[in-house]
């Protein structure tokens, strides 16, 4: 075993440990102790120490590609890897790996079989089903997107009215003005789907993107801002994450495998998926890194149409102080998107109009009919 373990002594790989004491996955660095194998975290802390001697694998294992341990036969504690040079090693070094006391009773075997099944569903919530929803966003047809995005926009509605009497807004000059926004900044991207963009009559101050090209922002968006320049900001910050198909891997990572299925076949999803994927859209949780790759989206569409980028920093930090909306008194759902100060330095640093002179994205008159787009 010495000289196997010598032979190993600087392999390490990625795996997923699950600690007994909570369902969560925690990602860890897998290497070989003396004679044991060490479970660290991402700042190089051991978090486990199992003894190889007692390693045990857990029967049946549906995907041969993978390794299911534990660190003693009766342990609640569980290590899946996928690396095949690690899985290897491991059963080079163990040899008794498969060897398993037999139970006293069935109670034992149901506590086997219920780990097992547990491991399998963690693993499938925790990291296929993430997986899949990575992959399989830029595989879906853009009309079964836009079917998809049309029905959740139908439950948004839905879900809003429960507070206040909602309308997409169609105030006719007020339109217009919004028409002239949305040409202005549309030549500075590309979308694998028609950008789509509509006001709801609420006063919630709040924006966010939905599968197929739609961008949906509220009344209280609008009165909250300043300018039309913050607006447009919001608005380009939304069509980056439509270019990045953000809002389609959200959906499908909160409809899970059977929605991801669905899509792929055109199926018609239920009514709970529509409603799990809608309350994903609208409470958009995306990653740091999504948020800045929309950030950036933002800042090159802005450069692009000639507009400056202070007031994209200005209203990040009015967010920050969770500044509510003038009109409604309604604190905005977007100060919960995380550093809006980091993004409002961020926005101030690639702003290449500064003090210049530019031509408003819309004229005063413009401004004040994109306020009342929402008037009868």
């Amino acid at each position: 075993m010495a000289t196997a373990l010598e032979r190993y002594a600087r392999l390490e790989a990625e795996g997923m440990w699950f600690d007994g004491q909570s369902s969560r996955p925690n990602p860890v660095i897998v290497r070989f102790g003396e004679a044991t194998l060490t479970l660290s975290g991402a700042d190089d802390v051991p978090r486990a120490h199992w003894a190889l001697a007692s390693l045990r694998t857990l029967p049946d294992q549906s995907d041969a590609k993978r390794l299911v341990l534990v660190p003693a036969p009766d342990s609640d504690e569980r290590l899946v890897l996928a690396d095949a040079e690690m899985i290897a090693a491991i059963r080079t070094v163990c040899p008794d790996l498969n060897r398993h006391r037999a139970p006293k009773g069935s109670w034992r075997r149901l506590i086997i079989w219920g780990g097992g099944a547990v491991a399998s569903v963690l693993l499938i919530v925790f990291v296929i089903v993430p997986a899949l929803a990575e992959r399989m966003a830029v595989l879906i047809p853009p009309a079964q997107e836009e079917a998809l995005g049309e029905q959740v926009l139908a439950q948004v509605s839905r879900v809003f009215g429960q507070f206040n009497q909602v309308r997409t807004c169609d105030n006719p000059e007020g339109l217009a003005a919004l028409d002239k926004m949305s040409a202005r900044l549309a030549p500075h991207y590309e979308s694998h789907v028609p950008v789509k963009v509509q006001i709801l009559d609420h006063p919630m101050v709040n924006a966010f993107a939905v599968p197929g090209g739609y961008v949906v922002l509220m009344r209280g968006l609008i009165e909250g801002a300043e300018n039309p320049e913050e607006v447009a900001a919001v608005l380009a910050h939304e069509i980056g994450h439509v270019i990045h198909r953000d809002p389609t891997r959200l959906t499908l990572r909160s409809a899970g495998s059977a929605g991801i299925l669905s899509m792929l076949i055109g199926d018609v999803l239920g009514g709970a998926a529509i409603a799990i994927m809608t309350d994903a859209v609208i409470n958009a949780s995306y990653t740091r890194a999504a948020e800045e790759d929309a950030d950036n989206a933002a800042h090159r569409i802005m450069t692009g149409a000639e507009l400056p980028l202070e007031p994209m920093a200005g209203f990040f930090e009015r967010l920050s102080d969770g500044t509510p909306s003038p009109s409604s008194g309604v604190l905005s759902h977007l100060a919960t998107h995380p550093d809006l100060l980091g993004r409002a330095e961020a926005a101030r640093e690639a702003d290449i109009i500064g003090d210049t002179r530019y031509v408003p994205i819309l004229d005063a008159e413009e401004w004040q009919a994109l306020r009342r787009i929402c008037r009868r």
